[in-house]
Parts: structure tokens; C-alpha cells; sequence
């Protein structure tokens, strides 16, 4: 299962300038490891997305902004709700994280 946007994340280290390897020194992933998300082949674990993320100096909201899905941010903790039905059924089948009754999602931060 892909993660959805892995083409943003390929995208956004190849507009910072970074290679595979220049990319995995920074952020402590395989070069290999990363090759596999950005080819869409594997989906990160949540500590693997944040150093993604971290690492591409970008934030988890602009990553989930690029997928058509708003973060709503709380004192402590994130809501995902995609913006309507369409994205929220386009979200459950290509992202691997079931919206549950479409119902908004929270991660705690």
C-alpha cells in the first residue's frame, strides 16, 4: 500500500536539492527505505512520516494540505477531516488509514 502523496514527498526533496543518500543522513531512514515511499512501493510508520516531513523542512500540515485533507490544530492534539465525501472516500481507499464512518480522525501530538 502506497502513502498517499509520496509524490510530494519525492517532489520536495528533489526542489531542497537533496539526493537519497544527502536525504536518509538527515533524517536517520534508509536512502533504500526512501526510494520505496517516494516509488510508492511501501507506506512509513507515523515516527518515519514525521522525520520524513522533518527533514524536507516541511510541515504536516502542508503535506496533508497538498492531499486535499484540512488539519484543524488543538492545544494537543491534530483533526483530520478531509474537506468532503469525495476526498474523505478518496482518502479511505489510496491512503491505507480507514476513516472510520468517515467520521474526523485525531492524532495526538
Amino acid at each position: 500500500m502506497a502513502l498517499l502523496g509520496h509524490d510530494y514527498l519525492k517532489a520536495m526533496r528533489e526542489k531542497r536539492g537533496y539526493s537519497l543518500r544527502e536525504l536518509a543522513l538527515k533524517t536517520g531512514i534508509s536512502h533504500m527505505q526512501i526510494k520505496k515511499i517516494e516509488d510508492g512501493r511501501c507506506m512509513p510508520g507515523v515516527d518515519t512520516f514525521f522525520e520524513l516531513c522533518s527533514g524536507l523542512d516541511i510541515t504536516v500540515y502542508d503535506f496533508f494540505e497538498h492531499i486535499g485533507i484540512q488539519l484543524f490544530r488543538d492545544e494537543r492534539q491534530l483533526n483530520l477531516v478531509p474537506k468532503d465525501a469525495e476526498e474523505r472516500e478518496r482518502f479511505r481507499k489510496l491512503s491505507g488509514m480507514a476513516v472510520q464512518g468517515f467520521e474526523p480522525r485525531t492524532l495526538r501530538i
